[in-house]
């Protein structure tokens, strides 16, 4: 059985971008441990396109499909949090 999770996140273009920019070094480094951990069950595909950011969990494992799910979802909203205080910061100068 092939289990799917599929998020897509849209916001201002730039924000998108940013937070793009700042998750996709841990996609490359889980890319290569892929080739490395045989009983990894679960790949991530992220994309930009068109303005959205796309994060796709595929797997066999529901459990592991859920976890990597949490994963994925906990590191887009630190780093949109951070989008957002470096914003706060540059408007008030610092």
């Amino acid at each position: 059985m092939g289990i799917k999770a599929e998020f897509v996140l849209e916001d201002e273009e730039e924000t998108i971008k940013t937070v793009y920019e700042s998750i996709k070094e841990e996609k490359e480094n889980k890319t290569k441990l892929e080739y490395k951990d045989k009983d990894r069950r679960f790949f991530v595909d992220v994309t930009l396109k068109e303005g959205k950011l796309n994060v796709c969990i595929n797997g066999d494992d529901i459990v592991k499909v859920r976890a990597a799910a949490n994963t994925w979802l906990r590191l887009l909203k630190i780093a949109e949090e951070m989008v957002q205080v470096v914003r706060e910061c540059d408007s008030h100068g610092f």
